[in-house]
């Protein structure tokens, strides 16, 4: 009987044991390395040979070496990794924006309140050039605090744009790295084994592709997958990668969007399909997040200038002129400001106008309030009376008629009275039949001590400018609101990052390496090579044997 069954059983046994001690090792070697599937030899008993006495085992084959991948839990951990780090690169943009709304003293809300306490000064000392100076320095200071939120807001749009641009070319850095592994993976797919480090390669930059772009991966019969995103737009198809470009945004240009190249032209991805990543992220706080930001500073800064100007343009200055503008809006972008008065005496804290009620008036009526409507007036210079008389209907009431419209008007107790030159009037008390209340041009000599327009000056910080809500209400609405955001994205980002971990940690649990398992399993594959090696010792103990008999 031949020896050579024996033989080879044996070296069948060693070859295989040799090579899960091989493949165990090089598991140890990769415990590290992220994105390493755990590989392991796959045997296969060989066919037996049959002899009249029955089948004869002729050892064991090695069939394969195959990697422990889980496609679904691949594709989870790939999804979830893509919406933390959506959610992650917005939160990092909304708490460098929280730092522009910030409360208290620097914020633009005490900016502003300073502003109108000026005013009141003012109001209470027309005449003191100091007072005025300091309304001018309030001003400067609110100035400046919008320029250094415009400054600011600019600064965190250049920062998304810079991060863009890094995500961008690191897509297609990876996308041409996918391509070429598909090509690879292709080349190799006809020596009927599988290319497990190639595959684990590919898988690593897929996931890796996930932190920036959300992906949905198709594979191919021959072994590559193609990789779309936004929706469907191809990114790899088999060799091909396409390329990602940072252009400008159609709607507004100083924003930035991000498009696939079609040959030479650009196909802009809408931000709302692109679904997570770290460019999605960056993408929904630019349009969204920054854009409402920059809003709500612009309305404030349009609300303060025009209400600020406009009573200016109503008042007269010490020079006897209309006021003129104290504020000036960057046009490019809505919120950069500028103080365009540097003497005091430009400040218009005079009304053009004051109201007297005549001596040889009977009833209780005294002026409360007088406040210009228009600017300019519609007669300049211009004297307008009221006089009242009973109403015929109710007999409770009033009429008043103007001296330049010769109209009577009802009237009662507490209504303010319209004056065609521009003005409403407020009076307190109950005037009689025949009263008269006059309204005339502020003479040179009272400009230095009335006190009419700053007084509207100083009532700008409690009138409703900005969406039916006062200055400081609207500036604390906007730090609620970004507050809010911010806060919803950390919820977000602590959830999704959560998932994140739980589905790589699934994966890994499938897919990586324990070195507790890989050392028993050295140890198993030791005993059994040193078992083969056995084997082999005795069939050559045996060959020795028939060797020696034959000889003699």
């Amino acid at each position: 009987m031949s020896l050579s069954p024996l033989m080879s059983l044996g070296m069948k046994a060693l070859a295989a044991n040799y090579a899960a001690l091989q493949t165990t090792g090089n598991n140890i070697a990769n415990a590290s390395v992220v994105g390493y599937s755990r590989q392991q030899v796959e045997l296969s008993t060989s066919p037996g040979q049959f002899t009249g006495a029955g089948f004869f085992g002729r050892g064991v084959d090695v069939a394969s070496v195959t990697r422990s991948h889980d496609e679904f839990l691949t594709r989870e951990a790939a999804a979830t990794k893509a919406m933390a780090s959506m959610d992650s690169a917005r939160l990092a943009k909304l708490q460098q924006l929280e730092t522009i709304f910030k409360p208290g003293e620097g914020g633009l809300g005490d900016a502003t309140t300073q502003l109108f306490n000026a005013f009141v000064d003012m109001a209470s000392q027309p005449n003191d050039l100091s007072a005025r100076q300091v309304a001018l320095a309030r001003a400067a200071d609110l100035a400046s605090r919008f320029n250094e939120s415009a400054s600011a807001l600019k600064s965190i749009q250049d920062g998304v744009d810079a991060d863009l641009g890094v995500s961008v070319a690191q897509v297609n850095s990876l996308a041409r790295s996918i391509a070429n592994a598909n090509q690879r993976i292709v080349e190799l797919r006809g020596l009927g084994q599988p290319a497990n480090d190639l595959l684990d390669e590919r898988d690593r930059l897929i996931g890796k592709l996930s932190e920036q772009l959300q992906v949905t991966r198709i594979d191919a019969p021959d072994g590559s997958v193609g990789v779309f995103i936004g929706g469907g737009q191809r990114l790899v198809l088999g060799s091909n990668a396409a390329e990602l470009k940072l252009v400008p945004d159609a709607s507004d240009p100083t924003r930035s969007a991000v498009a696939v190249m079609d040959g030479s032209n650009p196909r802009t991805l809408d931000e709302s399909v692109l679904g997570g990543g770290k460019v999605a992220g960056l993408l929904r706080f630019q349009n969204n997040d920054l854009a409402a930001a920059r809003d709500l500073l612009g309305e404030l800064a349009s609300e303060v200038t025009t209400a600020v100007n406009d009573q200016q343009a109503r008042g007269l200055t010490l020079g006897q002129a209309a006021g003129p503008a104290l504020f000036a809006l960057d046009p490019a972008n809505g919120i950069g400001m500028t103080v365009l008065l540097a003497d005091p005496k430009d400040l218009a804290a005079a009304s053009p106008l004051v109201a007297t009620t005549a001596a040889t008036n009977l009833g209780t009526a005294a002026v409360a309030e007088l406040r210009v409507t228009a600017a300019p007036l519609p007669f300049p210079g211009v004297s307008e009376t009221f006089t009242f008389a009973d109403a015929v209907a109710p007999a409770t009431g009033f009429t008043y008629t103007s001296s330049l419209t010769g109209v009577a008007l009802p009237w009662v107790p507490g209504q303010a009275l319209q004056g065609a030159n521009g003005f409403t009037l407020q009076i307190s008390g109950v005037p009689a039949a025949g009263d008269v209340i006059a309204v005339d041009p502020t003479p040179a000599s009272a400009l230095a001590s009335n006190n009419g327009n700053a007084l509207s000056l100083a009532a700008l910080r409690d009138a409703a400018l900005v969406g039916g809500r006062t200055l400081t209400d609207a500036w604390a609405q906007a730090m609620a609101d970004v507050g809010v955001r911010t806060q919803s994205a950390q919820a977000s980002s602590e959830i999704s990052t959560a998932v994140a971990d739980q589905a790589e940690l699934s994966r890994s649990s499938q897919a990586g390496i324990n070195l507790d398992e890989e050392a028993a399993r050295l140890i198993q594959y030791q005993q059994s090579y040193q078992a083969a090696a056995k084997v082999l010792q005795v069939a050559q103990a045996i060959f020795d044997t028939l060797l020696q008999t034959a000889a003699r």
